[in-house]
């Protein structure tokens, strides 16, 4: 089922279990910004771990989930406090779009307003 492999990878990404993360990318992999930048799974491998070092408490938490037999949608929030500082904490709504190809992920796309987050960043 596909929501079983959606909630496996935000697992993963919440526990920063960057070797299940890898392995659950498929070899077409593609990360999609919520400014529609797009990186491939080669350079994923380290921006996973770049983006955890920024966020070591990044978490995703899920309110719902939608799927159709191309993709799936997951709704809910995402928070973080940048470099661990609990005084830069912010979390935002989010909405991710992820296409399944067999039991991978093939697309893991972000919808949000990032100003809090990078606002954090000052």
């Amino acid at each position: 089922m596909k929501q079983d492999i959606v909630v496996k990878f935000v697992e993963a990404i919440n526990n920063q279990n960057l070797s299940l993360i890898i392995d659950m990318m498929s070899e077409d992999f593609y990360f999609i910004d919520t400014y529609g930048n797009k990186e491939n799974k080669e350079q994923m491998k380290i921006g996973w771990q770049g983006y955890f070092n920024w966020f070591p408490d990044y978490l995703i938490e899920i309110y719902d989930y939608i799927e159709s037999d191309k993709f799936s949608i997951i709704i809910g929030k995402a928070s973080a406090s940048y470099l661990g500082n609990k005084e830069k904490y912010c979390e935002f709504p989010a909405c991710w779009k992820v296409i399944i190809k067999g039991n991978q992920i093939q697309t893991w796309q972000v919808f949000c307003d990032s100003k809090k987050q990078l606002d954090s960043m000052k």
